[in-house]
Formats: structure tokens, C-alpha cells, sequence
């Protein structure tokens, strides 16, 4: 499946896409528009959403997120409660939290809500337009029994031979996943690496982090912060 957008430079894709992609390569250009217009995700204008009766929040279960995909089976998942009955949620991919990361949220078109990491530069920028925040928490327990998550590392170092290869052996000696991997081009010596990781447990990646600084080279491992798009 290949998505078809119009010439106007306002119309995407949403979310629910996500449920109708069928290849690896759209769901990585749908996320990939997704992460960079958190801003456009909202109802659309015109229709003004429903009063929320007031309610004990509702649990989801991150891994029915299309953007993960279905999680393996028998697997442990980390969860977040959101205020809202019956709102399916989904953990943003441009700050990929986890716990025990402090997080909030904001409603997207469709009516899912958006978890994000509260440094993530997309919360600044949606409060900016005056998006109310939706109170979101992770579920009690999650901080040390979080189960498996998806995160982004950026891996700062300098360049030479093999050093794709050692980070790779060290992350998978930390027993994650890539999911995707980028490298930007070396400017002065230097490399950035930006990796997308499905790891076990959150409980686990301050471990992985320092497995991937220990690579000779790399000087510094963090986590991603993507810009949202100003256009």
C-alpha cells in the first residue's frame, strides 16, 4: 500500500491509516508525517467534540497501537490512563516515552489521544496554539514492571570503521530490537546515529544506554527529541 496525498500542502494522513497499511514502508512515511505534524492531528474544525462526563480513567494497552503493531504474544506492555472513558491511545513516535518518564497528552483528529514525553518540543508547540493538555499518567506499578516499549536513541560519536557494526552488537548484546536506523552524514569527524529500539522493559535502558556509550567512539548517548515541523 502506498499512500496518495493531494497538492495541498494541509491535507495527510491520520492515524487511523495506520489500520489499513499493509508494508513496512507506509506505515514508516504515515508515522513519518504523523511525527512531524503533531499540530494537525485534531478534529477537524467545525465539529466541536462532545463534554467528557467525568470519569476514572481508562487504561490502554499500548501494544494494539498500529504504530507498534501487535505485540508478541504473552508479552508484557507498558500502559498509560488517560482521563476519558473508552479513548484509545497511542505513545507518540517523536519522543517515545516510557516510563518513568513524565508525560502528557493531547486529543488528535479521530478522537485518539497522544501520549508525550512533557520535554517533548510538540507539547510546547500545541499548548503555544492553545491545545488543551490531557491528563495522562502511566498505570500504577509500570515505573518498575513497565514491560516492553519502543524508544529512540540518539548515539553521538566519532567516526571510523566498523563503529555501525559495534553499535549494533552492543545493542543487541542489551537485548533489543532495531526497528529502524539512521545515520546522518559525517560532519567535522563526527556521526550522529538516531536508532528506534523495542526493548523488553523500560526498567532495562539506562543499561542499554550505557552499553551503546561504552562503544569505543561513542562519546554520547541520548534521548531523541525531534523537531515538530513549523510549516
Amino acid at each position: 500500500m502506498q499512500p496518495l496525498l493531494s497538492q495541498d500542502a494541509a491535507s495527510g494522513p491520520s492515524p487511523d491509516w495506520l489500520d489499513h497499511a499493509r508494508t513496512a514502508a507506509a506505515r514508516i512515511a504515515i508515522n513519518a508525517w504523523l511525527d512531524a505534524h503533531p499540530e494537525d492531528q485534531q478534529p477537524p474544525s467545525g465539529r466541536a467534540d462532545a463534554p467528557r462526563p467525568q470519569s476514572q480513567p481508562q487504561p490502554t494497552q499500548p501494544a494494539d497501537d498500529p504504530r507498534r503493531g501487535p505485540g508478541k504474544e504473552g508479552a508484557r506492555v507498558a500502559s498509560v490512563a488517560v482521563d476519558g472513558p473508552g479513548t484509545a491511545v497511542r505513545l507518540a513516535g517523536c519522543c517515545t516515552p516510557v516510563p518513568p518518564d513524565e508525560v502528557t497528552a493531547f486529543t488528535v483528529r479521530g478522537g485518539a489521544v497522544t501520549v508525550h514525553r512533557t520535554e517533548c518540543p510538540a507539547v510546547a508547540r500545541m499548548r503555544a496554539t492553545g491545545r488543551p493538555p490531557v491528563a495522562a499518567r502511566w498505570n500504577e506499578g509500570e515505573w518498575q514492571d513497565a514491560g516492553e516499549c519502543r524508544v529512540t536513541l540518539v548515539a553521538e560519536s566519532f567516526g571510523r570503521p566498523r563503529l555501525l557494526a559495534d553499535l549494533t552488537e552492543a545493542i543487541a548484546s542489551a537485548d533489543a530490537a532495531i526497528v529502524s536506523a539512521t545515520v546522518e552524514p559525517p560532519s567535522e569527524q563526527r556521526v550522529r546515529h538516531t536508532y528506534t529500539l523495542q526493548i523488553p522493559d523500560a526498567a532495562g535502558l539506562p543499561g542499554l544506554m550505557r552499553v551503546m556509550r561504552d562503544v569505543p567512539g561513542v562519546y554520547d548517548v541520548s534521548r531523541a527529541q525531534h523537531q515538530a515541523a513549523t510549516g
